[in-house]
């Protein structure tokens, strides 16, 4: 990053963490029932998908005894090693991981056979270059088949969304990847992001912003979830949560004066704050024995007044990465609109 781009990108300057935003589409091959909130549903089966589509079958399910390690695209994606030779975050134990799946947010649950299933996949950082591997455990899970009643489903189309858009270009389709898939190591379908992107776009937005939450947002402070908006806390939880992924995913560590944002954060003022807390319930498989956990947190919006630039160029790099915990279900989504 050259020194005319670190004064450009303000807050965000040393922020090396490229991402890069999907849509998928699996087109469902018998008629189910599926939950309404599917982000447990996708990122459960997408675990043993992926497990399938990048390891050999001893490997399944004994990750831990691999004997590729590091270089494993599974380990690299599920249990990221700490990276040798940096102490910064040495004492992490919930390393997050990088991606995101965002569901769709319609609750629909009786789908026939024939309907689209559409939701958007965010890749952060290393992740990107995993790409392939993505795209076949897609495929695997729909041949795997999806809920209760393992509903087969065919992965139909991925789009690279281009930046701040709905729409993008198709890398996959039918059973085969595009010619433009080719482009996004150049970044020609202008759909990566970086620091200068952000920050740019951040220049872009009014002082005064409406923030929406429409996935629970499960963000911790003094040793206990919020119950109501704190823009100062969840500031801090974007710094942790974007330095952590730089760390372990990206360019490396990112130089944050977390305190200091969190102050500018201080003055601004939230009015018409309409959020509540909601319970989601998911079933784990992990370790053998199932279980119930419960990942409740906020969703509705505020209006926020006086949102300090730094700030806004913050919470504009949250809307692409989420925030807090469990965002790998799509918890923690944040949409930015000008009031």
């Amino acid at each position: 990053m050259t020194e005319t781009h670190r004064a450009a990108d303000g807050v965000l300057a040393g922020l090396d963490l490229p991402i890069l935003r999907t849509r998928v589409t699996l087109r469902l091959l018998d008629a189910t029932t599926l939950p309404a909130y599917k982000g447990a549903l996708l990122r459960g089966g997408f675990g043993y998908a992926f497990q399938r589509a990048a390891c050999p079958q001893p490997c399944w399910g004994h990750a831990d005894t691999c004997a590729v390690g590091a270089l494993c695209p599974y380990r690299a994606i599920f249990e990221p090693p700490h990276p040798r030779g940096v102490a910064h975050l040495h004492d992490l134990q919930d390393i997050p991981r990088p991606f995101v799946i965002e569901p769709p947010l319609d609750h629909k649950r009786q789908y026939a056979a024939g309907d689209a299933l559409e939701f958007g996949l965010i890749l952060l950082g290393s992740a990107i270059d995993h790409l392939p591997y993505f795209l076949s455990s897609f495929e695997q899970l729909g041949r795997m088949g999806l809920g209760r009643a393992q509903a087969r489903a065919r992965l139909e189309r991925v789009e690279a969304l281009r930046h701040w858009q709905p729409t993008g270009v198709a890398i996959y389709l039918d059973g085969r990847v595009t010619a433009e898939a080719a482009q996004l190591e150049t970044d020609a379908a202008g759909s990566r992001y970086d620091a200068s992107v952000i920050a740019a776009r951040a220049a872009q937005l009014p002082p005064d912003l409406r923030v929406q939450f429409p996935t629970p947002l499960r963000v911790k402070a003094r040793g206990a979830f919020l119950t109501q908006l704190d823009v100062p806390a969840l500031a801090q939880a974007l710094c942790w949560r974007l330095n952590a992924l730089a760390t372990f995913h990206g360019g490396g560590p990112w130089a944050i004066e977390h305190r200091q944002l969190a102050e500018q954060a201080r003055a601004i003022v939230v009015e018409q704050p309409r959020l509540t807390w909601i319970d989601w319930e998911r079933t784990s498989t992990r370790g053998g024995e199932p279980r119930t956990m419960t990942l409740g947190g906020l969703v509705g919006g505020a209006v926020l007044r006086g949102v300090p630039p730094d700030v806004r160029a913050l919470l504009l790099a949250g809307s692409l990465a989420h925030a807090g915990k469990a965002c790998v279900f799509g918890h923690g989504k944040i949409e930015l609109a000008p009031c």
